[in-house]
């Protein structure tokens, strides 16, 4: 075992797609497709499959007094309520993630302005697709707290101190993969790390 990442050759790594069939097109929002491939080591997969899903920024941000605006909201996938960090879909491929970081952050919670760091873009599934959650953080920003909320939207907003949004990470009760990166990655960058 390597203690150190090296960069070898990894061409010889890559599957070969012998077949490929689109099962469901309902783009902007989903595209599945279904593949046979050969693993480099002869090793076959019969239907493999993959998707294209829309990608969407988030924000970790702080307000000028210190707080945080958490959102509470139904999500159908899961059938619950849950507690997320401000977040929404780019309205196409080529829109800047930051501007929509930016547009939901507002139209979520009314706050605005401050200083804007992206975080990473990590890919949500990597098995499957190539999907981006775009992470920020923003710091000193303010705002009247009126939503411009869409139709498919509703939503509450809280106002926690930073250390009880990481609690609430910390006990499962903010528990979407993106949410939970974007706070420990902001973490990291408000304490230089």
């Amino acid at each position: 075992m390597s203690t150190h990442p090296t960069h070898p050759d990894t061409k010889a790594w890559h599957w070969k797609t012998t077949r490929r069939r689109m099962l469901l097109d309902r783009q902007p929002w989903l595209t599945l497709w279904e593949e046979d491939v050969v693993l480099p080591n002869g090793y076959r997969i019969e239907g493999y499959l993959l998707e294209k899903a829309r990608a969407y920024a988030m924000v970790f941000a702080i307000t000028t007094d210190g707080f945080v605006p958490i959102v509470q909201q139904y999500k159908h996938g899961l059938r619950q309520v849950v507690y997320d960090l401000p977040a929404g879909y780019l309205d196409n491929e080529h829109e800047d993630p930051l501007i929509c970081a930016q547009r939901e952050l507002l139209e979520e919670t009314g706050l605005r302005g401050g200083e804007w760091h992206h975080l990473a873009s990590p890919t949500v599934d990597s098995n499957r697709g190539t999907t981006r959650a775009h992470l920020f953080l923003a710091t000193g920003v303010t705002g009247d707290g009126t939503q411009h909320l869409d139709p498919t939207e509703h939503l509450t907003v809280h106002l926690l101190p930073v250390n009880a949004v990481v609690a609430m990470a910390r006990r499962g009760e903010i528990n979407s993969l993106a949410s939970v990166a974007n706070i420990f990655m902001a973490l990291d960058a408000l304490h230089g790390e």
